[in-house]
């Protein structure tokens, strides 16, 4: 599984296009084939700071999701809804465990 992990900063006046653009390619990413999830998090602790989770079953579908029109269109929108540069981080993930599995019970 590939994990990627993007922290994105914007201000109270691009907040609400952020937020569109956000939900937008999010919802179009969960239909493609290989998308586990994909969501975005607003941070609680930090004004006009959220996170993008994405999980993809592998690399092959990470890439075609690269391909895709949403994306070319969330990868134009996105620098006028953000103040800073993103910090975007992909994971590979071998193996995972529910909290069950962890705690014994």
């Amino acid at each position: 599984m590939i994990v990627v992990v993007g922290r994105v900063k914007t201000d109270a006046d691009r907040r609400d296009a952020l937020i569109r653009v956000g939900q937008d390619v999010a919802s179009a990413s969960r239909a493609e084939h290989g998308c586990l999830s994909y969501r975005l998090y607003e941070d609680t602790e930090t004004d006009n700071e959220f996170v993008f989770v994405e999980e993809w079953e592998d690399m092959q579908a990470l890439e075609r999701h690269f391909t895709t029109p949403h994306i070319r269109e969330f990868m134009l929108a996105i620098p006028a809804t953000i103040v800073a540069p993103p910090d975007v981080k992909f994971h590979t993930i071998a193996s995972s465990m529910d909290l069950a599995e962890v705690s014994g019970g």
